[in-house]
């Protein structure tokens, strides 16, 4: 299935493409991205709305794909997974209906000065989301936040400076305090919802440091995303659709990235870069966990995500041959063959490691690909 699967996307690396928008478009200054710090990042309007997109499009996910320009997923939109309780996804619509209304009066408070109240505040908003996602998919939706977590912190770590913030570390802590609540005995009635909405920050934190990262050039960065998602939401369909039939939470968490790439381009046509940098880089992130959860030998998977990361690194470098190796997109493919080199080393002593850093490598020479064939 993965030599068929490399093919594939041997096959179709250069084909896929999205019309470019107007980065000079929009309402919010792509350099307008001011220091944030673990408290008041949790009352920034783009990292709340992601939060809030984001439950939406796990919730969407479960009831069917969603149709995305310039995405196309083949036989992904005849899968099947069974549909949640329609009465619980409207008790969490409603949930995340309430949950806004929550962070909304935490920024008030925030401009307020009073610190207390919105920390207050927006804990009670995170346990909402908690909650609603708690409501559609039980314990899956800790595990799958988890899961994501551990791929987020292997990216973050393998950034081109090679810094760890404290903020890194923070998402770690929260992991573990997840972990002591999760397990503590006797558990209580809202020991899992107060368990995720530890994770729940963790994911806050973690898109927060994703656009820090990209501070500068936002608007390119925004764009790059956008095209990484597509990219990674094609190969991850391709990967469940070969071979064995696809499982139900491969299919709900493909339909999750569906609709979270989906929030994702909305962002991007509206020049709202921060947010749209966030939801795609979550949606890269959610693909990945299909291809995480595919049934198989996990040395299988390190294998062929060195090879998708060679073919890639190999097509980008091709498309960029002429182009200034001081411009965004040549700079963007050094940092991938970085990445491609990290992988490689780890590939047989960190496996699970290896697979995060060289999914990512992939996705950005194939970003790189699409940035030159779209200038």
């Amino acid at each position: 299935m993965w030599n068929r699967f490399l093919g594939l996307f041997l096959a179709g690396i250069l084909t896929v493409s999205l019309a470019a928008c107007d980065e000079d478009s929009g309402i919010l200054d792509p350099n307008a991205n001011p220091e944030a710090t673990a408290l008041d990042l949790q009352f920034d309007p783009d990292l709340i709305d992601a939060l809030i997109l984001d439950a939406e499009a796990a919730i969407d996910g479960s009831l069917g794909p969603a149709a995305v320009a310039g995405l196309e997923t083949g036989a992904s939109a005849t899968l099947f997974a069974a549909p949640p309780d329609p009465a619980d996804v409207e008790a969490a619509r409603e949930l995340l209906r309430q949950a806004r209304e929550k962070f909304e009066a935490a920024r008030e408070a925030w401009r307020n000065g009073d610190s207390e109240t919105a920390a207050q505040l927006a804990y009670e908003a995170r346990l909402l989301v908690a909650e609603a996602l708690i409501t559609v998919f039980g314990e899956e939706a800790y595990e799958r936040l988890w899961q994501r977590l551990e791929q987020a912190i292997s990216w973050l770590e393998e950034q081109v400076d090679q810094e760890t913030s404290e903020l890194i570390e923070r998402i770690k802590e929260l992991m573990g305090e997840a972990e002591d609540i999760k397990n503590e005995d006797p558990p209580r009635d809202d020991t899992l919802i107060r368990a995720t909405e530890r994770l729940v920050l963790a994911a806050q934190i973690a898109n927060r440091e994703w656009i820090h990262m990209r501070r500068q050039e936002l608007a390119q960065h925004a764009r790059l995303q956008v095209f990484m998602a597509m990219s990674a939401g094609q190969l991850s369909a391709t990967i469940a659709e070969e071979g064995e039939l696809p499982t139900e939470v491969q299919v709900r968490i493909l339909q999750h990235g569906q609709h979270l790439l989906r929030h994702a381009v909305d962002a991007l046509e509206t020049g709202r870069f921060r947010l749209a940098f966030g939801l795609a880089r979550e949606a890269e992130n959610v693909f990945l966990a299909v291809v995480m959860n595919e049934p198989g030998i996990e040395q299988a998977r390190v294998e062929a995500m060195v090879s998708l990361a060679q073919v890639a690194i190999a097509a980008a470098e091709q498309a960029l041959q002429g182009q200034d190796p001081q411009s965004f997109p040549a700079k963007l493919l050094e940092h991938a063959k970085k990445l491609q080199q990290r992988g490689n080393a780890v590939a047989f002593s960190q496996p699970r490691v290896a697979i995060h850093v060289l999914w990512h490598a992939a996705a950005i020479a194939y970003g790189v690909i699409q940035l030159v064939d779209t200038a």
